[in-house]
């Protein structure tokens, strides 16, 4: 009966670390060493280096800079513009209107308006004078000194500037060393069936990375 209670034991115990490991979501933090690429003590720049090479790897396109808050002139954007693929100009109240401005090659490539659905266009605004007006394939610099001049006009002068997350095909924006806290996402596939999904923060004080946060879940897919 002793031997068949001491093999009972570590079969109960392996059962229960099975069933632990099927919990999700996960939660695991890391506040030494290394998670992936990324190493804890990095200041963003070489933070964000290291999510340039694990995004080759897990298929990361951008990273989130959490607490951006809009902005609410040109002049704000005007040393950090160049390093985002698109800005948005938004209505501040009221029903939303906006405008989608996007580059590629220091180029605008794209124009799109609308509130909750976008349509594609070729200039922007339409009730502007045609020199400050935005238009496809305007220089980047030139859209600038258009912004400024478009928002000193009612309505766009109430319009705030809102920019996506940061590309990480792009060079690193300096002013990303200002946010504490950044997020990014990858997803992997487990089998035919399962999706595995990865959700992480990473955490800066004092311009040097303390904590990566990853949130883990498997999904079923449904085809």
């Amino acid at each position: 009966m002793k031997k068949l209670i001491l093999l009972i034991v570590p079969a109960l115990f392996l059962f229960f670390s099975c069933e632990k490991d099927d919990i999700f979501p996960r939660v695991e933090n890391t506040t030494s060493g290394e998670k992936w690429t990324i190493q804890i003590g990095s200041s963003p720049i070489e933070v964000y280096n290291q999510l340039q090479e694990l995004g080759i790897e897990k298929k990361i396109g951008s990273v989130a800079i959490v607490y951006r808050k809009p902005y609410s002139k040109p002049e704000e954007i005007q040393n950090i513009l160049g390093f985002y693929r698109a800005i948005t100009l938004e209505t501040k109240s009221g029903v939303t209107e906006r405008a989608v401005i996007g580059f590629n090659n220091e180029k605008v490539s794209s124009i799109e308006t609308g509130g909750a659905l976008l349509d594609y266009i070729s200039a922007w605004p339409s009730d502007t004078p045609d020199e400050i007006t935005i238009h496809i394939n305007d220089q980047t610099d030139i859209v600038y000194q258009k912004l400024l001049d478009i928002c000193q006009i009612s309505p766009y002068n109430n319009y705030q500037i809102i920019l996506p997350d940061k590309s990480l095909e792009d060079p690193f924006d300096p002013d990303m060393a200002n946010y504490d806290e950044w997020a990014f996402y990858f997803q992997e596939n487990i089998s035919t069936s399962i999706v595995g999904r990865s959700f992480v923060r990473l955490f800066f004080d004092n311009k040097k990375l303390v904590k990566i946060r990853h949130e883990y879940n498997e999904n079923e897919v449904v085809n």
